[in-house]
């Protein structure tokens, strides 16, 4: 095995960490703020479209930082402290090719009832696309949500 059959390996593996804490990042944020790391997960030109497949009249689209920023704002009654839902992302199945990366992955979205359990009330799934930065962190240049039920 050669060394640069080695650092090739290990760079792989350091870009696929990386590419996993921008989605979880993503969910955290989403959930609890703050709105900025939310936002910086995204380029400053990136694409947040939410596809409703049941309810197309709620798909929205999102291009750039402050359309991104303005969804936010408007979406407080569904995000903490008014709500502590939960954003869990699973089986992300990835391909990276130097600075590109595409990432498909299901998600679900939990919240709190009063009187009752926590309830599953979304699940989907994720496309993106993501491109390492200059700062060496891999953002979003699109980010598709698929939500299949809410």
């Amino acid at each position: 095995m050669s060394t640069d059959s080695m650092s090739e390996r290990l760079q792989a593996l350091e870009d696929e960490r990386a590419i996993l804490e921008t989605l979880y990042q993503y969910g955290h944020a989403m959930d609890y703020g703050p709105d900025a790391d939310f936002v910086d997960c995204f380029t400053p030109d990136g694409l947040w479209d939410v596809r409703m497949r049941k309810l197309p009249d709620g798909s929205f689209q999102c291009k750039g930082h402050g359309e991104i920023q303005a969804s936010l704002a408007g979406q407080t009654a569904v995000r903490a402290p008014a709500l502590y839902a939960k954003h869990f992302v699973m089986d992300p199945r990835m391909v990276v090719t130097g600075d590109e990366a595409y990432v498909q992955s299901y998600f679900l979205r939990v919240e709190p009832r009063d009187a009752a359990p926590t309830q599953i009330v979304a699940s989907g799934r994720y496309v993106d696309h993501l491109v390492r930065c200059d700062d060496g962190r891999w953002r979003f240049t699109e980010r598709i949500a698929e939500i299949d039920d809410m």
